[in-house]
């Protein structure tokens, strides 16, 4: 191999290198996107099993959370550190979860969006636990976005060493 292919190989390794590195500061958004599809994906499986039209409630949730990984695909080919369409998909999932606490509390919904469970003290409780870690799963993931748009995330000052021992 003469100079300048190796030349080459070496700057497309290092603009790769930085790619990858800038998509991974999304990795956990990407991981708790994932968890909110298939955990919306199974209890709209459920609701349709039950022929409930509350199944319109985890289908609209399922749609945000595609929305939000096509955005965070395209990050890939274009660098960008505001994710604003995940932002509102995870802003959406923080209303909707606190709107189903209340239902949960003080309707009598809770036989109509979980069928498939005994309604019980005990079985509000665990739903209403699941849907509070997702509260805060949701707020942490905002609150992560938020830091990368201001570039106040960790991976971001990694990023910047990285760069400079390039050069």
């Amino acid at each position: 191999m003469n100079k300048e292919t190796k030349a080459k190989i070496e700057k497309n390794r290092k603009e790769t290198s930085l790619k990858t590195m800038y998509f991974n500061r999304f990795l956990l958004v990407r991981y708790m996107s994932a968890l909110f599809f298939f955990t919306n994906l199974y209890w709209f499986f459920t609701l349709t099993m039950s022929r409930s039209l509350l199944l319109l409630i985890p289908l609209m949730l399922m749609l945000l959370m595609i929305v939000s990984v096509a955005e965070q695909v395209r990050m890939y080919s274009r660098h960008s550190n505001h994710a604003k369409y995940t932002f509102y998909s995870f802003s959406t999932l923080f209303i909707v979860n606190v709107a189903l606490i209340i239902m949960v509390l003080f309707t009598p919904l809770f036989q109509h969006l979980y069928p498939f469970l005994i309604d019980q003290s005990a079985t509000r409780i665990f739903i209403i636990g699941a849907l509070v870690a997702g509260l805060i799963i949701s707020g942490f993931v905002m609150f992560r976005l938020n830091n990368i748009r201001q570039d106040k995330d960790w991976h971001f000052k990694r990023l910047q060493r990285y760069e400079r021992a390039l050069n």
